[in-house]
């Protein structure tokens, strides 16, 4: 039945599949006995035993145990069986066959997981048994450490492991292994394995138990001094670099030893020195056979890369300090710098992935990728004196076109030395002019510009403007002119298939360049030269190319955006480019920036002859629109919208808006595409907004509605039950163009509108549209409070009055949203939805703050638990709710202080007021004022005694002539607010008295009390 499970014929399958799925409902227990002994029987096809594993896998969490989330049942498998199952999975763990001893192990840890250890309480110490006795197999010592390390991964609790002694069996064992002549080096890397599992859990250790502390003060720095003492068993023989299996071994030592010395530094400063030695020996044995095995294949370069990385973490901690070390390590890092053979070949055959390496956006780490790390976090000192033995070793070489690898690689580390941004030591030991002279003559020097090792001269181009910016101080002024001199290469670099490594080189540099010289300062005729590069370049570009290109078109647009715009030729190249991947949100973004610098601030008549060479086509796109979701109509259409959005408070020319409204317009009624109908409604948006009179005088040639006509279709589409949240996400804005520009057109339509637009925001789940829709009513109840909630209480939603479900709504919207200026007209409604005293408000019932959980005495509620139990809140009146939210509004505004200005900037919104370290903010049963009685900022309120609202307006009629920034602005929204609650308590508008007196807490209350 299991091979038939394999056939390639669909009817044997399928009509395995049905009896296979009866015999296991029908009896799970003869099921699983059975599956267990086809993966028992060695005589048997190995796909047919692995296939019994898997099947065992998958039925184990039906019907072992209620345990198991998806436990189907109705009874659990028979005890003797369970026993049965067991026992064989532990034997199988020892098979020969890799697949079988991991399948096993996943089903023991699958079975441990509900099992261990009340009723499975031996299984531990079988597993202790099968890696210390010399009777079992290699097999069975390997499987057991494997199923160690899962079930410590997923099944021991912190409780077994420190205080039922757990960690300390295993670590014995591992001592014992790693220790032991006997067992072999694969039993040697797989124990390396599950220590590092039992380091990963000493460093997740709760340490306010102190003795958990204390023990992993105690064993951290023995298993250090082991393994650091087996590495140099290991190293002092100089055999282990001819063995792959020893390079492994090495590999895992160091992968423990890194980890340790990151996560417990301080417990492990004595053997840094030591350590530090001797992984400059091992590095020493290993680089001249890495570099031989490089020049074929790459297989150690993940080895050597963990060893570079340990280096790493123990300068960081200790230095070097010595002249001698930095030189020996110098040495080391040249041949461990060098290209492989591999990566040369892959380079020279698509340039891209030379792009892609020098981005830093290749998943993969390299060795190169851990020795840039290492330069770059040297201290100054260090770092100095790495840069003063490279630079020696580079003036001392005689012909750079003999040995073009090894200079490459000096060069590199250079490069990885300039980008340490620790400050310079002192003035550098060698002539900088000089040195930057004979490097920039070298990068233009003919005889090294060769088709087929283009990496020299690159590798220099890319270095220059890293070290000018690490001693800008000096030569700083060098810049542009060495830039100049490296441009003037260009035209010797032959046509677009010529020279692509340089190439890009050169447009990489610049963005280097770009860290400490403006763009405006490079000549225009440098920016064609690299207008060109973009322009060869961008035929064979893909994905991180293609990125590099456009990030580095803002630069070349910002030398003189108004020259290039002087014709279409730029526009186009960069639309090329962003379109070649339309789909990529980075180079979308990208694309975009290229767009807005491009058009800021140009003529209008240059800006309308771009628009009139680039509409045409994107209309094109738009038109072709056949139902389906597609990547490019939607980039043609958020590009429309920043073309339109980059010449703010000028029409457009008739004829322009003509095309582009039909267009638009068409499409949007005949799209049912979410994020295409998203596109759609902002770049008309857009297109209104700056064309008002334009729209109104609009008539379609061939249906003759008014553009005011179509625009009200589009309105009524998006407010269509059938239409999803995100696909009206903009619907609000629309709805708030027509408003504003177009309300006495639309008078007889508006009730209309308004109404439905009640019936989408109430519907709505998606929070941006909910955001978007709420800013309408924001806007309607500032200029018009009273007849806005009269007309939200004329009408019923369901069985209720719509004022009744928008205001719940409406506050849950406000706590949560973004920006300063959305949050500003949310107060300023709120404040007059207060104002008014409005009977129905003040009658709404809806959630206050959220209550404490509230746990039965003796039952124990864990964190999983607490997050399925519903929050439950206090009931109190909207018009007390308003308060509420004010009142929290003015506390995020006086807590942010000074730094109200930054925070706008960043974004003002109240997900950026309510951050704290310990994460309470994001717990709804979290009390922020409880919180606030507790800081600091409270003392000087303690011993006031009760608050009570004659004191509040006591403090106010004192002060009723003094008002607190009285020179801010009406945008002031801390001045705003304290002028709210004031008025409110001095003329107790709306009962305010009663809010305060019932609805407050005490904490807020002397929080007012001083905020007024």
């Amino acid at each position: 039945l299991l091979q038939n499970l394999m056939s390639s014929d669909n009817n044997v399958r399928i009509r395995s599949e049905l009896t296979f799925k009866h015999m296991m409902e029908s009896n799970p227990d003869a099921f699983l006995f059975s599956l267990i002994q086809i993966a028992l029987n060695d005589s048997l096809e190995l796909a047919v035993r692995q296939a019994s594993l898997l099947h065992l896998k998958r039925a184990v969490p039906l019907y072992w145990s209620p345990a198991f989330d998806n436990f189907r049942g109705p009874n659990t498998i028979n005890q003797e069986v369970k026993q049965t199952l067991r026992e064989s999975l532990l034997k199988l763990i020892g098979d020969p066959d890799s697949k079988i001893r991991s399948s096993s192990g996943y089903a023991i840890v699958q079975i441990a997981a509900v099992d261990y250890p009340d009723e499975w309480p031996t299984l531990m110490d079988r597993l202790y048994t099968s890696t210390t006795n010399p009777q079992y197999s290699v097999y069975e010592i390997i499987g057991s450490l494997y199923v160690m390390q899962e079930i410590f991964d997923d099944v021991v609790t912190d409780e077994q492991f420190f205080e039922q002694g757990i960690a300390v069996q295993v670590l014995k064992t591992c001592e014992m292994l790693l220790e032991g002549v006997n067992y072999n080096l694969e039993i040697k890397v797989e124990t390396l394995r599950l220590l590092q599992v039992v380091c990963n859990s000493l460093v997740d250790v709760d340490l306010e138990i102190p003795s958990r502390e204390s023990f992993c003060h105690a064993v951290v720095p023995q298993i250090y001094q082991l393994l650091l003492n087996i590495s140099r068993t290991v190293s002092e023989s100089g055999q282990y670099v001819n063995q792959l299996m020893a390079w492994d071994f090495k590999h895992q030592l160091y992968t423990v030893l890194n980890f340790l010395v990151n996560a417990y530094a301080e417990l492990l400063d004595r053997f840094i020195s030591d350590s530090l030695d001797l992984a400059l020996l091992d590095l020493s044995l290993e680089s001249k056979v890495y570099t031989q095995l490089l020049t074929v294949e790459p297989m150690q370069s993940i080895f050597e890369s963990i060893f570079v990385e340990l280096v790493q973490a123990l300068i960081e901690i200790h230095g070097l300090g010595s002249i001698e070390k930095i030189s020996k390590l110098c040495d080391l890092l040249i041949p461990l710098s060098t290209l492989p053979f591999s990566k040369i070949d892959e380079y020279n055959a698509d340039f891209n992935q030379f792009v892609t390496d020098e981005s830093g956006l290749d998943g993969q780490i390299t060795v190169r990728d851990s020795i840039r790390e290492l330069l770059s976090d040297m201290n100054a000192k260090d770092n100095s004196i790495f840069i003063h033995i490279l630079v020696q070793k580079f003036g001392h070489i005689q012909d750079f076109s003999m040995d073009q690898l090894g200079v490459e690689a000096v060069i590199f580390l250079l490069a990885c030395c300039f980008d340490n941004d620790d400050t310079i030591v002192s003035q550098p030991p060698f002539d900088v002019n000089h040195f930057l002279n004979n490097v920039v003559e070298l990068a233009t020097n003919e005889r090294l510009i060769n088709e087929e090792f283009q990496f020299l001269v690159a590798r220099l181009i890319l270095m220059i403007p890293k070290f000018i910016f690490k001693y800008a101080s000096i030569c700083k002024a060098l810049g542009i002119p060495s830039f100049e001199k490296i441009s003037s290469i260009i035209t010797e670099l032959g046509g677009a298939d010529d020279y692509l490594i340089i190439k890009s080189a050169i447009l990489v540099s610049l963005q280097y360049y770009n860290y400490f010289i403006r763009a405006k300062e490079f000549s225009t005729d440098i920016q064609h030269k690299l207008l060109e590069l973009v322009d060869q370049l961008k035929e064979d570009s893909e994905e991180d190319t293609n990125m590099m290109l456009l990030e580095v078109m803002t630069i070349i647009i910002c030398i003189d955006n108004k020259s290039l715009s002087q014709n279409a030729d730029s526009i186009h190249l960069i639309l090329s480019i962003g379109f070649k991947n339309d789909s990529n949100f980075a180079l979308n973004t990208s694309l975009f920036e290229c767009i807005e610098d491009l058009i800021s601030d140009i003529p209008r008549e240059t800006y309308w002859n771009l628009v009139s060479s680039v509409f045409p086509s994107l209309l094109e796109k738009i038109s072709e629109f056949d139902g389906e979701y597609n990547s490019q109509i939607d980039l043609s259409l958020q590009v429309i919208s920043v073309f339109i959005k980059g010449q703010t408070g000028q029409e457009f020319s008739p004829q322009v808006f003509q095309s582009t409204f039909a267009v638009v317009t068409k499409f949007i009624l005949a799209c049912d595409e979410d994020a295409l109908l998203q596109s759609g409604s902002e770049c008309l948006i857009e297109l209104v907004k700056n064309s008002v009179s334009l729209c109104s005088a609009y008539v379609d040639n061939e249906t003759h509605e008014t553009g005011i006509e179509i625009l009200l279709k589009s309105v009524s589409k998006l407010l269509s039950p059938s239409m999803s949240d995100r696909a009206i996400a903009k619907l609000g804005d629309l709805v708030t163009v027509l408003l504003n520009q177009f309300s006495d057109s639309i008078d007889e339509y508006l009730e209309d509108i308004l109404k439905a637009l009640t019936v989408r925001l109430v519907k709505a789940k998606e929070v941006p549209t909910i955001e978007n829709m709420i800013l309408i009513f924001n806007m309607l109840t500032i200029s018009q409070p009273q007849a806005t909630i009269n007309f939200l209480n004329s009408f019923t939603v369901g069985d209720e009055p719509a004022l009744s479900k928008i205001l719940p709504i409406w506050f849950q919207a406000y706590e949560i949203m973004r920006g300063y200026n959305s949050i500003l007209s949310n107060v300023r409604a709120f404040m007059e939805i207060f104002k008014l005293n409005y009977p129905a408000v003040k009658h709404l019932i809806v959630d206050g703050d959220a209550l404490q959980l509230q746990v039965p005495e003796g039952i124990i509620i864990t964190r999983s638990m607490a997050k399925k139990v519903p929050v439950k809140y206090e009931k109190i009146p909207a018009d007390a709710k308003i308060i509420k939210l004010l009142l929290d509004e003015l506390k995020n505004e006086i807590t942010s202080g000074k730094n109200i200005e930054i925070s706008l900037k960043q974004g003002h919104g109240h997900d950026n007021y309510h951050e704290s370290e310990t994460g309470d903010d994001h717990d709804p049963h979290h009390n922020h004022f409880e919180d606030a009685e507790k800081e600091d900022d409270w003392e000087d309120m303690e011993g006031r005694g009760e608050a009570t609202f004659d004191q509040l307006k006591s403090y106010v009629d004192d002060d009723g002539t003094t008002k607190r920034g009285s020179d801010a602005t009406d945008n002031d929204m801390r001045q705003l607010l304290i002028e709210f609650f004031k008025e409110c308590t001095s003329k107790n508008i709306a009962d305010f008295e009663s809010i305060y007196n019932s609805c407050l807490s005490e904490t807020q209350k002397n929080f007012l009390s001083e905020s007024i």
